[in-house]
């Protein structure tokens, strides 16, 4: 009985034509083009077996994919088809996974100690720390920890030289000398990060090419899933270890982890390198209505780099593409509780650019007792500066003597207080007076800094008399804390668009209390049941950014905050075709976001429509 009857006789799986040319292919280089909801994984892990099945490999099969979930899904698949009869057969890792291997063993036979750096963070917070030590603004932030940590993750994987960071879009100022400094850091204390494991695995394998061999030896054929996912210094492993046997599977029109130093390029680069390689496409959507197919084809059309492809799908026509135009975020986020109250089966995504954007509708959906998971612990927005300085100025309404929310935010207003000032407040051994009481008992200030001093207490105490979303917006406006957020963009530390949507989120939260102290109990309860949905797997909501969702399906999908500027990304600053590069990478998220529904698309505008949302709609 030939492999592919067997395998449908004995496993249920039945092939269309495309699937099993693209898994019959045995030796040489190939790539294979799969579109969203194609069937790629089953291509990749029956292909493996068929190998192993008709004796055609000697030694093992290595299939590399991009995430240790990937991996772990693939392996369970493969020994669901076949059993453990191949088990020593095929190895499923990630890259990262394999290169450990190569940098492990290569350290123990030089006879190295190192330690593993899972989490950079804490490194990267000490190291800023002292760099800003002379700044003014030298409280750090997790939001910029965060973008050093993913700015040095990028030039590594891009095998880019730090100084040459400017040329990439990194804004972060003396990125350089940061750089230098955490690698120092790492090596005074033996240890090695993500990163690091490609770094040296590359150059292991560059130096040694016995190494090179027995890895070709041991592994004589080679798997690589989710393509479009890999780095430049990813690429350059795997081609080192590959002896023109070399299997690859991707959707270019899925490549949306630039940001990580992905390079979808070298699918699109695959005749010139690989010139007797052959291309498999994979056209068939198994998952999605035929209406959300065709509108996801149409718009992702518009993007000019990338293969073209035939999309289609053999799925009825049974539901329209749903574009909602609503008038706010809050707005949005009633109009979605209202549609989830209706839906009592199926599973429903609601997905999103940017994380921040889950806070509004998760407030609404706790209020409204409507179970969801949260596919990512939203924490980030609760330890935003942003939220810190609100509740810190909202404090010292409540209690002018709070030194702590005093020192915190004593520069963040009209009022350009000095550091000599903050000292004269937390210094003074008056615990009975107020901070406005302790700077306007001091003696040696001009007269001018006196009239701030009593404005700043009247403007502070006018606080209490507010709502408050009123007392946010007139921390933002009156106060002028939205000029200090624009000098830390300026700086190249703050994203002003973030800081704006947590003090427009701080705004809808504020409207649902009467007074401060029960906001900041508000705050801290919604804190409570973020972090409980995190856990809450089971339920049919998830709310996820489009990154996070790639790969996952759901009955019904939200795709939530189309806005100007937002979705896609405002980058005014960048060159045409910087611009153009960046358009397209945004163009693919939404396309992610698009193919994730299998039976209705909604697809909500809270203000004034995107470019995407105009796409669409010229397109219908």
């Amino acid at each position: 009985m030939e492999y592919f009857d067997l395998l449908k006789s004995f496993n249920g799986i039945e092939l269309n034509d495309q699937q099993i040319k693209a898994a019959s292919f045995d030796k040489g280089n190939a790539l294979v083009l799969s579109t969203a909801g194609s069937g790629k994984t089953t291509v990749t892990t029956v292909r493996a077996g068929r190998l192993l099945y008709e004796n055609k490999c000697g030694s093992k099969i290595l299939t590399i994919t991009f995430s240790k979930m990937a991996a772990k899904d693939m392996y369970n698949r493969f020994h669901t088809f076949f059993g453990d009869s191949h088990k020593n057969k095929t190895d499923f890792l990630t890259i990262h996974a394999f290169s450990y291997k190569i940098v492990r063993d290569f350290f123990k036979r030089k006879g190295v100690n190192f330690e593993l750096l899972t989490n950079n963070y804490q490194a990267l917070n000490e190291i800023l720390k002292s760099y800003y030590s002379n700044s003014y603004y030298n409280y750090i932030s997790d939001e910029e920890v965060e973008n050093l940590s993913s700015a040095i993750s990028f030039i590594n994987n891009m095998m880019i030289d730090p100084p040459e960071y400017k040329d990439y879009g990194i804004e972060i100022k003396g990125f350089d000398k940061i750089y230098e400094a955490y690698k120092l850091y790492k090596s005074q204390k033996q240890l090695i990060d993500f990163d690091d494991m490609l770094l040296y695995a590359y150059k292991i394998l560059s130096n040694s090419s016995n190494r090179r061999e027995n890895i070709k030896r041991l592994y004589e054929y080679v798997q690589i899933d989710e393509m479009q996912d890999t780095s430049r210094i990813q690429h350059e492993i795997i081609k080192l270890i590959t002896d023109n046997n070399l299997f690859m599977v991707g959707d270019d029109d899925q490549a949306i982890y630039s940001f990580r130093g992905s390079y979808p390029d070298f699918m699109l680069d695959f005749k010139n390198v690989y010139k007797d390689g052959e291309v498999f496409y994979l056209d068939n959507n198994y998952r999605s209505d035929r209406n959300i197919v065709e509108g996801a084809k149409k718009f992702i059309e518009k993007n000019k780099k990338r293969y073209k492809k035939e999309i289609s799908t053999d799925n009825k026509k049974e539901n329209e593409i749903n574009i909602i135009k609503v008038n706010s975020r809050s707005e949005q986020a009633k109009y979605i509780t209202r549609e989830l109250a209706k839906i009592k089966e199926e599973t429903v995504g609601i997905l999103f650019r940017y994380n921040i954007s889950a806070m509004i509708l998760a407030n609404n959906l706790y209020e409204n007792n409507i179970n969801f998971y949260i596919k990512e612990d939203k924490s980030k927005f609760f330890s935003s500066p942003v939220l810190y300085d609100v509740l810190s100025f909202l404090n010292l309404a409540l209690n002018p003597k709070d030194r702590g929310a005093f020192s915190r935010i004593y520069y963040k207003s009209y009022t350009y207080f000095t550091k000599g000032m903050c000292k004269i407040v937390t210094d003074s051994p008056r615990d009975d007076l107020t901070v406005f009481d302790i700077l306007d008992n001091y003696k040696y200030f001009d007269y001018y800094v006196y009239d701030k001093i009593r404005q700043f207490k009247t403007d502070i105490n006018y606080i209490n008399k507010l709502k408050p979303n009123d007392a946010v917006r007139f921390i933002k406006l009156e106060l002028e804390y939205i000029n200090y957020l624009e000098r830390m963009q300026d700086e190249g530390r703050n994203n002003l668009s973030n800081s704006l949507h947590i003090l427009e989120i701080l705004e809808e939260i504020g409207s649902y209390c009467s007074n401060i102290k029960e906001f900041t109990e508000k705050i801290e309860n919604l804190q409570s049941v973020i972090k409980k949905a995190s856990e809450n797997i089971s339920a049919n909501v998830t709310l996820t950014t489009i990154h996070s969702a790639k790969g996952l399906e759901y009955d019904r999908v939200f795709i939530i905050d189309n806005i100007d500027g937002e979705f896609p990304s405002d980058r005014k600053n960048t060159t045409n075709e910087n611009y153009e590069k960046l358009l397209e990478e945004e163009r693919r998220i939404f396309y992610v976001g698009m193919t994730r529904a299998k039976k209705i698309l909604n697809i909500t505008v809270p203000e004034k429509p995107s470019l995407f949302i105009n796409e669409l709609i010229d397109n219908k």
